[in-house]
Formats: structure tokens, sequence, C-alpha cells
């Protein structure tokens, strides 16, 4: 009985002609010409060198598996504390996130590539500075002797990149 009642609903609306033959096949040609386009897009996007056409999706792709190396990389940053005593309250922070903290004077931090060294003092009272002295010979920056000055607050460092 439903069935029956469906298969009439769509019947009478079969007879009604909403759309002209005219839209519709400009409809259908429509379709075709995206169709088609997406297929070549698809196409095109396989190719390495038709992809710079179509997107910029290798900057933000992983590292090629052959270049897996230099992302294990690592260098040396030797910094000091100028002007105030070691305390655990200064802490050296690596891309964000605490790694190490001011025990001794000076402190021998191992960076990757593309490292961000900030140094933390907000827990500090009296204001000092903190600066290079030393790098490994594969840091390409020439961060060697930059120095800062910390009064209470975060503030960066370096930005390391390697050879």
């Amino acid at each position: 009985m439903v069935f029956k009642s469906i298969k009439n609903l769509f019947s009478r609306l079969s007879k009604l002609n909403i759309i002209n033959k005219k839209f519709e096949r400009f409809l259908a040609l429509l379709s075709s010409i995206f169709v088609f386009t997406l297929i070549i897009s698809q196409i095109g996007l396989f190719n390495e060198t038709t992809r710079t056409f179509f997107t910029d999706i290798d900057r933000y792709e992983g590292v090629d598996i052959n270049d897996l190396d230099e992302v294990f990389k690592k260098g040396q940053v030797t910094v000091k504390l100028i002007n105030t005593t070691p305390d655990a309250n200064i802490k050296i922070l690596l891309n964000g996130t605490v790694e190490y903290d001011f025990t001794e004077e000076t402190a021998v931090i191992d960076v990757r590539n593309n490292c961000i060294i900030e140094i933390d003092g907000t827990k500090v009272e009296v204001p000092f500075k903190v600066q290079i002295v030393n790098t490994s010979d594969n840091i390409m920056s020439n961060c060697n002797g930059k120095e800062i000055e910390i009064d209470r607050n975060i503030g960066v460092l370096a930005r390391i990149f390697l050879k």
C-alpha cells in the first residue's frame, strides 16, 4: 500500500515539466565540463612538475625519507649568565618548552635545526644578562657572542640554523 502511494507520487511528479529540456542539457554539459576538469586536475596533481601550478602543499608536507638524517642532526650552544649568580628559577626554553635551568654559571644546550632558544626570567627579581659564549661548528648563524637582557620576562636569545 505504501509502495503504491510512493510510486503514484513519483509518476505524478515525472509528468510535471519543472525543468525544460534546454536547461537540462545545459546542466548535463556543465556537469560534464566539471568532471573533465576534475580528471585533468587530478592528473596534474600526480605529476610533480605540474603540481606547482595547482597547489603549494609541498611546503607543508613532511621531510623526504632521504633527508631524514638532517632532522636528527644536532649542534651545541654554550650560554653563560652575566651579572647574576646561578639560579634554578632561570629557565632555558627550547621551542617554548623548559629544557634546562641555570644551576651553574654556564649551560651547554643540545639544539636541532630551526630551534628557538628563549630565556625565562619571570621568577627572578633582579635583571640579568645571558650571552652565547660558544657554538659548535655545524651552527650556521653567527649567534656566537649574542647577548640578551632579561628583566622579569621571557626573551628570545637566538634561532639556530644548522649547516
